[in-house]
């Protein structure tokens, strides 16, 4: 059994995977792919690790995946589900980055699927963007959660280490979020498998994401009125990016613009490191990048 899990992070692509997923359960199941909705996926997980905590480790396994919808026909299954880390308030807590409640469930997880081929995927996203999605929309939130990072940059390295550690038999897959633009065919084909065809609805929303108006227009047009339609993933992309540099891009707003200046100093004081941290990170053994085509690959490692 081949069980993929897009961990997230929190913050990054505003539920636009899982949205993918869901969208398309149908096409996916008739190809014998398993795609149950993240909060049953969940919900079963702490059932058996309440309820069955002693019980033998393979049965409880199969149970487990028969259960979710896997089948002698159905050996592989994915989901999107962020919540696997904890929830958004775990993320900055006065523990630190990412550390309340992490081991415990990363231990928990290795435990419920002793068998299963894991395959994580990661995305992480540059302070600027990611504390400020993160932060209650209440007075006082950012003073209070800032202090609880003492680091010179968010120690992404040090989530991937725990990921390793915790789960060595699982596979790794990050890439950054401000990279999701041109690497989307990659990230939907580590989800399916690179064998698997990716069903088309929503396919045209991760390659229309930035561009301008007039692009998005022209590029609806140019699709609509063509003889045939994009044959892969890769090719949509390269179309979308011809709209783009002819017709230009939107940058999309960051939500730093609405936090006092003393909060976007240091959330650029976080991101200083933010290439060095993603460098450190890449080098990790069993940690494999997703890079936009035609960047240096050096840095991957697997």
């Amino acid at each position: 059994m081949r069980l993929v899990l897009h961990i997230g992070a929190h913050g990054t692509d505003g539920g636009q995977i899982a949205g993918w997923i869901d969208r398309n359960r149908g096409a996916l199941e008739a190809d014998g792919i398993v795609a149950p909705a993240p909060r049953l996926f969940l919900g079963r997980l702490s059932e058996v690790l309440d309820q069955q905590r002693d019980a033998d480790p393979l049965a409880r396994e199969e149970a487990l995946l028969r259960g979710l919808g896997a089948s002698g026909q159905r050996r592989h299954m994915c989901v999107s589900t962020p919540g696997l880390l904890g929830s958004v308030s775990d993320v900055l807590s006065d523990e630190g980055f990412y550390r309340r409640g992490v081991v415990p469930r990363l231990q928990g997880l290795s435990a419920l699927f002793p068998r299963t081929r894991l395959r994580l995927l990661l995305s992480l996203r540059a302070a600027r963007g990611l504390i400020p999605a993160l932060l209650p929309d209440e007075p006082g939130a950012a003073e209070a959660i800032l202090p609880l990072i003492p680091d010179d940059t968010l120690p992404w390295s040090r989530l991937v280490g725990s990921l390793r550690r915790h789960l060595p038999r699982a596979e790794l897959v990050v890439w950054r979020h401000e990279d999701l633009p041109t690497v989307w065919p990659q990230v939907l084909s580590e989800i399916l498998g690179p064998n698997a065809a990716l069903p088309p609805q929503g396919l045209l929303d991760f390659a229309q994401a930035g561009l301008g108006h007039e692009a998005r227009l022209r590029m609806r047009r140019y699709l609509a009125e063509a003889s045939a339609p994009p044959a892969n993933a890769g090719q949509l992309r390269r179309i979308a990016e011809a709209f783009a540099h002819r017709y230009g891009t939107v940058a999309t707003p960051e939500p730093v613009t609405r936090l006092p200046g003393w909060i976007r100093s240091r959330l650029e004081d976080l991101d200083a490191g933010y290439d060095t941290e993603w460098a450190d990170l890449a080098a990790q053994q069993g940690v494999r990048v997703l890079l936009p085509p035609g960047t240096n690959s050096g840095a991957s490692r697997s």
